[in-house]
């Protein structure tokens, strides 16, 4: 049988749509071939989500034929039941869960860290773990204190890790603070006619003013040019927007060979997905609020809270694709268990919250 005219049948099955003949055909297959023991599972939170379901549409099905031909479609759906519940999972209800699945977005997903520290990799690629040292790195004494420093203008990156931000001055005197899950790629020293460094994740720049060399971000597809300011850039890989938030001075965004000019108060959000570039006014309170260790929604819909919160705890996020259109307010220290945050995001949302390690669902 072709396997999409077999997954056609089973989805006739499953929808109580076979005909005799083809309702004998699934259950003979079932009994031949019970369980599929290759089954390729997104996590563990979503098998035995899948599982929990299958279990559900089971028994709901035995329940509808209880009134109609009870011992013979009664008897197939209870020995499946058994199997399910005996070892594990089986193939039957595949299409009508996995429908079940589709009906979900996926908020965020957790990334593979390899170390949990902030490193920092130099020019020869030598890894350094900033373990347990202040919170700052400043390279200008780093290149008087570390002989093996290389004083080329070979790129070096910072990364910082989950749970974590850390700052950096460059040799220029640039400040520069990264939040979790960001890097920031970078010369050790500045010797072209610009001063370029590369952002995966968000940073907060202070820029060393210097007029004849300006300081050049780039971000994905943009440059942000500037010369001396205060700025924010969001620009993570797994969210298609990049958003450039200006504080003080003055910067041009850079997209598509077209230039954005930006004063202080607002900012530049450039949405890859819809290919579009938006200038707006910004909560300042709300974008440089990380830098000072807490989490502030100001009225904020529920999966953009889930959003800056998984790019915290890096974790992996999943919600019916309908949510509660309520908003959330209030501020919320980043140093709190997730577990905790959890609660509080419940009292104030409506939703529940089911995790398994790093993986969330949104229920409700």
């Amino acid at each position: 049988m072709d396997p999409q005219d077999f997954k056609d049948l089973l989805n006739r099955y499953a929808t109580d749509k076979c005909a005799p003949d083809e309702q004998r055909e699934v259950e003979r297959l079932m009994l031949k071939y019970p369980l599929s023991k290759n089954w390729k599972w997104k996590s563990e939170l979503h098998k035995d989500r899948i599982k929990n379901n299958m279990r559900k549409q089971i028994f709901n099905q035995v329940d509808r034929d209880l009134g109609k031909h009870i011992r013979r479609k009664s008897y197939w759906m209870t020995a499946v039941a058994s199997l399910l519940l005996m070892i594990g999972i089986s193939t039957f209800f595949y299409l009508k869960i996995h429908k079940t699945i589709n009906d979900e977005q996926v908020i965020a997903e957790a990334i593979n860290e390899i170390y949990n520290d902030v490193t920092l990799t130099d020019a020869t690629g030598r890894v350094t773990v900033l373990k347990n040292k202040e919170q700052i790195l400043d390279l200008r004494k780093l290149s008087t204190q570390d002989s093996k420093w290389n004083p080329s203008g070979s790129l070096n990156t910072l990364r910082v890790p989950s749970l974590h931000q850390f700052a950096l001055v460059l040799m220029d005197g640039t400040k520069v603070r990264l939040n979790a899950g960001s890097s920031l790629s970078f010369p050790t020293q500045f010797t072209a006619v610009d001063r370029t460094v590369t952002l995966k994740g968000e940073a907060y720049f202070e820029v060393m003013p210097n007029h004849s060399k300006p300081f050049m971000v780039n971000a994905k597809e943009s440059q942000i040019k500037v010369t001396g300011t205060k700025f924010n850039v969001a620009a993570y890989p797994a969210d298609p927007r990049i958003i450039t938030s200006l504080i003080e001075g003055g910067v041009a965004f850079h997209i598509n060979q077209k230039q954005y000019p930006l004063k202080p108060g607002y900012e530049i959000v450039a949405d890859g997905n819809k290919n579009s570039v938006e200038m707006k006014s910004f909560d300042q309170d709300q974008v440089m609020a990380w830098i000072d260790g807490y989490f502030v929604f100001n009225n904020m819909d529920l999966v953009s809270v889930m959003k800056h919160v998984a790019k915290w705890y890096n974790i992996s996020v999943t919600a019916p694709r309908k949510v509660p259109a309520k908003r959330i307010g209030g501020t919320f220290p980043n140093t709190a268990s997730l577990d905790d945050l959890l609660k509080d995001l419940e009292l104030l949302s409506g939703v529940k919250f089911i995790r398994k390690g790093k993986e969330v669902q949104v229920v409700y």
